[in-house]
């Protein structure tokens, strides 16, 4: 199996790839990043301006555009599928626009402001390559799909996951020294920090876990189950 990854950025990328490989065994060999930033090696990326690298406009003009996806898809090689990525932080932004619901309090809340992403990405794609795309669509933004395997509650209506994930990493007693120094020493690598720190979604069992605590987490490992061959 083959599956191309469209992501806001090199974080979202080490995530995705950690919960590919704990749902359906997937691994990195067999992934292709669809987006620019994965073109260029690390001293090519550390010349460019921030606004090269892949964001939500990036990953919107992908899906406008779909050449990228359409040449993967449309491959001789059976079994290949799309991961489409966006966090819904970004999404009253000019040209994503994806309002309702307003307030994030609710379960509820959650998958219908999932639901209308999906339907704006549907949109973007004019409904093309339907079956073949899986959805990561974080809320608020995928920093809570990693504390959910750092925190012990529910951390999906967090609207600053990312502080709160930092902090849990840093309480007393959460990492050896030694690990702690490798997380930060790699924090102008995101892909490697990342990828520490949602490593245990590789194995199935934790990954399920971490699903009870987030559902939209929940959500996309569930629309993973199509593509599951096993």
């Amino acid at each position: 199996m083959r599956v191309g990854i469209i992501v806001e950025g090199r974080s979202d990328a080490a995530v995705i790839t950690n919960i590919l490989k704990g749902k359906l065994n997937i691994s990195k060999s067999d992934i292709q990043y669809l987006v620019p930033e994965f073109d260029y090696d690390e001293s090519s990326l550390a010349e460019m301006n921030s606004e090269h690298f892949s964001n939500w406009t990036i990953v919107k003009q992908n899906c406008l555009n779909r050449q990228k996806i359409a040449d993967f898809i449309e491959s001789f090689e059976n079994n290949r599928f799309v991961v489409i990525h966006l966090d819904s932080d970004t999404r009253t932004e000019i040209g994503y626009e994806v309002n309702e619901p307003i307030a994030i309090n609710t379960i509820a809340d959650i998958e219908l402001l999932r639901q209308n992403i999906v339907d704006k990405i549907n949109e973007w794609l004019e409904n093309q390559f339907v079956g073949n795309i899986a959805f990561a669509i974080a809320i608020q933004e995928i920093d809570a799909w990693v504390l959910s395997i750092h925190a012990n509650q529910e951390t999906g209506m967090s609207p600053n996951a990312k502080e709160r994930l930092f902090r849990v990493i840093n309480a007393p007693n959460k990492f050896s020294n030694k690990e702690m120094r490798k997380i930060f020493s790699l924090n102008d690598d995101k892909y490697e920090q990342y990828h520490l720190l949602s490593q245990d979604f590789r194995k199935r069992n934790n990954l399920q876990s971490a699903s009870l605590k987030n559902i939209s987490l929940k959500k996309f490992c569930e629309s993973l189950e199509q593509f599951d061959n096993e």
